[in-house]
């Protein structure tokens, strides 16, 4: 079972279970621990994601990791999917600043 938050989603969805060197779809993966993800937001300067009724800071995600078998290997792959109207939005553009470093720390291609 998965869990996919839009069309588009479902749609890069169908991509992926389709490619033949994809060996593992996960959605929503979290970005723990979320302390990581605090300090990276402090860092930059930007607001963590909070939820608006606690107050408190929510654990973010990336929508796609994907692992693709090569030859003799395996490797990861974060992938975040928007709308392109979603792109004008400069908090969108924030979190994902927050996304890439998290990868980028992992070593892992985010895109």
């Amino acid at each position: 079972m998965h869990q996919l938050l839009s069309k588009l989603e479902l749609v890069y969805f169908y991509v992926l279970d389709w490619a033949p060197l994809v060996s593992d779809i996960r959605e929503q993966y979290p970005l723990l621990p979320i302390e990581e993800t605090m300090a990276i937001a402090q860092h930059l300067g930007i607001r963590h994601p909070i939820d608006l009724q606690t107050k408190h800071p929510i654990v973010m995600t990336t929508d796609f990791l994907v692992t693709v078998r090569r030859v003799s290997k395996t490797r990861d792959y974060a992938r975040t999917i928007k709308y392109a109207q979603d792109l004008q939005s400069q908090r969108t553009i924030e979190k994902f600043e927050i996304e890439h470093r998290y990868w980028q720390a992992r070593n892992i291609d985010w895109g």
